[in-house]
């Protein structure tokens, strides 16, 4: 076959680059790009407090999960990673057992538990995604002064 019409050569290596992922993105190292937003994965050991810091000083929040879409493109990137614990920024600070997504005070809707969690109310207060025995990814609690990594995002402009 020869191919004689440029627009079907530049359609071909567009499909390409995008199938690889080669694609011009608009969030600029090392964010990733999905769905309108950009994400940072923190790989420095920070506790809740301190990677909402980090976050917020890069004009962003901690993760906030909002559909099943996103949360498994989330666990795509964990394994890409090769795992580990990382804060999201859903807690219940402000009430025990009403869990919010820091920045917007909005109760969360959409959740990920592992089974056995949410499982200690009252001491565990900031979620993060956690890797169980079979090395899947789940949501749990934890103490939010923990030292985890941490995915930070933020809207495209």
């Amino acid at each position: 076959m020869h191919l004689k019409s440029p627009i079907f050569l530049f359609c071909v290596v567009y499909g390409f680059f995008v199938a690889v992922g080669f694609a011009k993105t608009l969030c600029s190292y090392p964010w990733i790009e999905f769905n309108g937003h950009c994400y940072m994965f923190g790989m420095d050991k920070k506790s809740w407090f301190e990677s909402k810091v980090a976050c917020n000083t890069k004009n962003a929040y901690l993760v906030r999960v909002e559909t099943p879409r996103e949360n498994d493109w989330i666990i795509q990137q964990l394994f890409a990673l090769n795992g580990g614990w990382h804060w999201m920024g859903g807690n219940t600070l402000r009430k025990v057992g009403d869990w919010k997504w820091e920045s917007t005070n909005e109760k969360i809707g959409y959740t990920f538990f592992y089974p056995s969690e949410p499982n200690n109310p009252t001491t565990e207060r900031c979620l993060c995604y956690f890797t169980d025995s079979k090395n899947a990814f789940y949501w749990g609690d934890n103490v939010c002064t923990s030292k985890l990594s941490y995915i930070c995002e933020k809207e495209l402009k």
